[in-house]
């Protein structure tokens, strides 16, 4: 009989404990509920960003700054005018874009050829694309350099002096392109 007794004794003590750990339990439930609830009360009224510099490389769709779902209900039209390019910067983008048309493939060839680089190891098409999209910063680095270095050259010598050195450019960077593809072939890498 009196292993009857500790049997219920001891499970009366652990339906005791188990009971004081469910009420623990909700307690805490109920302490967090309310955290949650004073939380969800609280409002940002207003977040401020501060952008010193943004740099978008592609953009697919619309990207709006500072501007809430509210603020765009009354824009018709968020275009931003296209910046003036100076009709030199017109000329020698067109200019060096021919350039690449004409020369490009055969460039990159002959310097692959120089390198020992299988033509297959390379894309003419994709290196020229690239190319051509950093003509415009290229053609602005190198006005902004005869500019700062107040060299005073005619505008004919301006865009000369520009034309060549973006030429000389991309030899020297399609040579160092060449030269990590010719490490890459040596070392059984495609």
């Amino acid at each position: 009989m009196d292993s009857w007794n500790q049997y219920f004794y001891n499970l009366y003590q652990y339906i005791n404990e188990q009971d004081r750990k469910i009420r623990s339990l909700e307690n805490r439930l109920e302490h967090l509920e309310n955290d949650t609830n004073q939380h969800q009360k609280q409002s940002v009224e207003k977040i401020e960003y501060n952008f010193d510099q943004l740099k978008i490389e592609n953009l697919n769709g619309t990207l709006h700054i500072g501007l809430s779902p509210e603020d765009l209900e009354g824009v018709d039209d968020f275009s931003v005018p296209k910046t003036g390019k100076s009709s030199l910067q017109q000329q020698l983008t067109a200019d060096l874009n021919r350039y690449l048309d004409k020369h490009g493939e055969q460039i990159i060839f002959d310097i692959a050829a120089q390198r020992h680089v299988s033509k297959d190891d390379v894309d003419p098409k994709i290196l020229i694309e690239d190319m051509a999209k950093q003509l415009p910063d290229r053609i602005a680095f190198y006005e902004n350099e005869v500019k700062r270095n107040n060299q005073g050259l005619s505008e004919d010598q301006l865009k000369n002096h520009i034309s060549d050195s973006i030429k000389r450019e991309i030899h020297h960077s399609l040579n160092k392109y060449m030269e990590g593809e010719e490490i890459h072939n040596e070392n059984g890498s495609p």
